[in-house]
């Protein structure tokens, strides 16, 4: 199940399912929208390895959904996160991660940090926080 965690805003933990695993997200972007809808920056932290991109492009009808919900919010998510910071300790998953960089920033319109530990990505958004203040 993907989650938004925002008890430590603005450092803001989330979990992205598979879309194979959870057909669906629904609940994943009405959160995700509420997040931005309040008007503040923050960074997020995925801590759990990223779902596969081809596997998430062959589910057309999640892609759809994605991509409307992606023009309603495009503003919001280039303004407001500062950027996603994946934690993938899989050295071949993560140098896939890294690979994908730019992508993930046209599509999402911010970055995408890719870290081995959960403490580098903690000490990362820390950084990002800071810089906001």
């Amino acid at each position: 199940m993907s989650t938004i965690n925002a008890i430590d805003f603005p450092i803001v933990h989330v979990s992205i399912a598979s879309t194979q695993k959870e057909k669906n997200q629904d609940q994943y972007f009405i959160d995700y929208e509420n997040l931005l809808e309040r008007g503040e920056k923050f960074v997020m932290i995925n801590e759990i390895s990223a779902p596969d991109v081809e596997e998430t492009k062959r589910d057309k009808v999640h892609m759809k959904k994605m991509n409307l919900w992606m023009k309603k919010n495009r503003t919001a998510l280039t303004t407001q996160v500062l950027a996603m910071i994946q934690v993938e300790p899989d050295p071949i998953k993560r140098q896939q991660a890294i690979d994908f960089q730019p992508i993930f920033q046209k599509y999402w319109g911010h970055k995408l940090v890719v870290v081995e530990t959960y403490t580098e990505a903690l000490v990362l958004a820390q950084k990002e926080v800071e810089q906001i203040n």
